[in-house]
């Protein structure tokens, strides 16, 4: 998706979300840095970040603050990292001067609510960097559940291609 069809979505004045759909809830946008990166930087600290109470997921936004042009920049390796290490696993993340969410989480909460955002620059940006092009990126997070706890049944991965060639066959399971 290119970054001139990326729209913002719009802020609320309401603390929390809530997608009925889906079942998603999720608070406001949190700064949490703004950053440029020199050529020795590896794995760096964004900032910290406390998620709510029971939340299984973090979405990062990341602004590209630097021009874009004439090439765009590579990805870099983004977590969050608590002293149980990347509980919520770590994503590819490419800048966007119109900024781009990324999503943390595996689907359970992380057993301490408390970490650092992080962010490793990549290799390819790093030699751009070397040759006085600046990397500057803004953070922002947030954090939800993305399931379960809705009260709304929810069917996740209900099709499955067949070995045999013949089509989908829906499976549904009960875990009540």
């Amino acid at each position: 998706m290119s970054s001139q069809s990326r729209q913002r979505e719009s802020q609320s004045s309401d603390a929390s979300r809530r997608d009925s759909g889906r079942g998603l809830r999720f608070t406001d946008w949190s700064s949490v840095g703004t950053r440029t990166f020199t050529p020795d930087d590896l794995t760096e600290v964004v900032g910290s970040f406390v998620m709510d109470q029971d939340a299984d997921t973090l979405w990062t936004r990341i602004t590209l603050l630097s021009p874009a042009t004439p090439w765009p920049w590579s990805y870099g390796i983004l977590g969050f990292k608590t002293t149980s290490g990347y509980e919520l696993g770590s994503v590819k993340a490419y800048p966007e001067v119109d900024s781009e969410v990324f999503r943390l989480g595996i689907g359970r909460p992380p057993s301490e609510r408390s970490g650092v955002l992080t962010f490793e620059p990549r290799s390819f940006n790093l030699a751009w960097i070397k040759n006085g092009y600046p990397l500057t990126l803004k953070f922002e997070c947030s954090s939800g559940v993305t399931g379960g706890g809705s009260g709304d049944p929810v069917v996740v991965n209900s099709f499955v291609r067949s070995s045999d060639g013949s089509g989908l066959q829906l499976v549904q399971v009960d875990f009540s």
